[in-house]
């Protein structure tokens, strides 16, 4: 009993020897199959790589090597690659396998360190954020104070890649030298300045254009109107105010139009090109314009999610590139001067010496029109109050 006992095989076993015949049955039927000359060519063109893969199984620790990195890296750190044997796999299949293993390794290790870099060469240092802040002060006006890096990260972090610099502190060292890199400086400014904007934004601006100064231009008997919309984003605010002289015309007391000149000027090249085109799409009409002004000054275009602005309105204005800290003597005088919302960047003395200059540019009796929140008190004594109901102007002394 005990000797039948041993020689015994146990059922696993025997199921086990039984599945492996039955796998070989099977392969050697498949390979049996196959054309001769066909397996001889693949054996043949795949030689190489064959002997490649039974290395890598035979291989202790297995290694694959990123094609863009150049670096072999062990595959422990990453996964390992387990074939899979079906019946009738050939080494062929299996190199297949490995493959598309190999690429998916080689995706996430690209992507993971395009992460790593990403988030180092998106934050500015202290030691540079202060260098810029004081570049940008210089430059524009704008004074960023304490505790604004998270806004020089986030609108500077795009340019990286336009320029392929691999880091922010690399870029601000490039943007301070507008000599050397006048399209990176240019680009750096324009990113930090600030281009919200609306048709008729705030309503009251221009309800004292057409109720209040035009009236008052219109019986002085003025041969020309020349309007100055300084720092002029995207354009609504200056073809808003053709609008407003086109819709006037009309008026007892009015003021031609082809006699009226606005001159639309900002410190950013992308906003300029963008105003002179004359294009705004569903997003940019929706905001401050009403139905009646977009049907009668905008023309559908081919994209249907496009409008332009029409010639007759277009025509009235005239963009320029133009930066606020630097000399008006070659603008020429202005009956009034739209700027808004721009002042509360600058610093108290900044602004002073802005104010002062508009009022050197302003005809007698001129008015400026700034933003809701901006006041000229204790920076100026050339203006006069005049109030609108609703809202405020100032008025040349």
């Amino acid at each position: 009993m005990s000797d039948s006992n041993n020689n015994r095989k146990p059922a696993s076993s025997l199921l086990s020897r039984n599945s492996a015949s039955s796998i070989n049955r099977t392969s050697n039927t498949i390979l049996s199959d196959s054309s001769s000359t066909t397996r001889s060519a693949l054996l043949t063109s795949n030689n190489t790589t064959a002997r490649s893969t039974t290395s890598f199984f035979n291989s202790n620790t297995a290694r694959t090597t990123s094609p863009l990195s150049s670096r072999t890296t062990m595959s422990s750190d990453r996964g390992q690659f387990t074939p899979s044997r079906f019946p009738g796999a050939t080494e062929v299949s299996i190199q297949a396998q490995l493959a598309g293993f190999r690429r998916v390794q080689e995706k996430q290790f690209d992507e993971n360190q395009v992460s790593k870099v990403a988030i180092h060469s998106r934050e500015v240092t202290e030691m540079q954020y202060r260098r810029f802040a004081s570049f940008i002060e210089k430059q524009s006006g704008i004074v960023l104070g304490d505790g604004k890096q998270y806004l020089v990260n986030s609108r500077l972090s795009t340019l990286l890649i336009r320029f392929n610099i691999p880091s922010i502190d690399d870029l601000i060292d490039k943007a301070m030298d507008p000599i050397a890199n006048k399209e990176i400086s240019s680009a750096v400014i324009d990113a930090m300045t600030t281009n919200e904007t609306l048709w008729f934004r705030d309503t009251y601006p221009y309800l004292a254009l057409k109720n209040l100064i035009l009236p008052e231009f219109a019986m002085q008997r003025k041969s020309q109107v020349r309007i100055w919309s300084a720092a002029c984003s995207s354009g609504q605010e200056p073809y808003s105010i053709a609008m407003v002289i086109q819709e006037q015309a009309t008026a007892m007391n009015k003021v031609d139009p082809s006699q009226c000149q606005i001159l639309a000027t900002d410190i950013s090249p992308e906003m300029l090109a963008r105003s002179k085109a004359g294009l705004y799409d569903n997003h940019a009409l929706a905001r401050g314009l009403s139905l009646e002004r977009k049907q009668k000054f905008f023309n559908p275009t081919e994209d249907p999610n496009v409008m332009s602005i029409d010639n007759s309105i277009k025509q009235m204005v005239q963009f320029r590139q133009f930066n606020l800290l630097s000399t008006f003597n070659l603008l020429g005088k202005f009956d009034v001067i739209f700027c808004r919302n721009v002042l509360i960047y600058f610093n108290n003395e900044v602004k002073a010496s802005i104010l002062d200059k508009f009022a050197s540019c302003l005809n007698p009796r001129g008015y400026l029109i700034l933003g809701s929140s901006e006041s000229i008190s204790g920076l100026t004594d050339k203006y006069e109050m005049v109030r609108c109901n609703p809202g405020l102007a100032y008025r040349l002394k």
